[in-house]
């Protein structure tokens, strides 16, 4: 008996597997996590440049302790990604570099979003089948990025 299981990108958690997800994007598209947001902030006063937000659609961070305002800073080159949490308490990504079109911009923060998903959705699969005393068999990457996971238990 097999079955097939689609996970939707829906995410709801605290904020640290929300950190979790955007440091495994961030290292997966070849990018650094900032150490403080601070840098982000002067280096922005510095140099004029395009931005773009996109909100991670069907997102709710349910984090009391994650203020209004606190953000995840990854770079790469002159590019800059900042996750965080907007007034309304959904998580939001902002792209922005020097010498990207708003295009370009919208593509990337994307991009990483749709990879910070995946990281967050295949963290907590793998979380849940662990907890459940399933084995994994087999893993593979396909073409078009997705995993599938192969598991089995052994019923008494």
């Amino acid at each position: 008996m097999s079955a097939v299981v689609i996970l939707t990108p829906v995410v709801i958690s605290s904020w640290p597997a929300i950190t979790a997800a955007v440091a495994g994007a961030a290292a997966g598209l070849g990018m650094v996590v900032k150490e403080t947001v601070k840098e982000a902030v002067e280096a922005a006063e510095v140099n004029v440049e395009q931005s773009v937000e996109v909100e991670l659609a069907d997102s709710e961070v349910l984090a009391e302790s994650l203020a209004t305002g606190k953000e995840i800073v990854v770079t790469k080159a002159d590019m800059e990604i900042r996750v965080g949490r907007d007034e309304r308490g959904r998580c939001t990504v902002c792209a922005s570099g020097k010498g990207k079109s708003k295009v370009e911009l919208k593509q990337i923060a994307e991009d990483f979003a749709q990879k910070m998903t995946q990281c967050f959705v295949y963290n907590r699969v793998m979380s849940e089948v662990k907890s459940r005393n399933f084995q994994v068999v087999n893993e593979e990457v396909m073409d078009d990025e997705s995993v599938r996971i192969h598991v089995r238990r052994w019923v008494d």
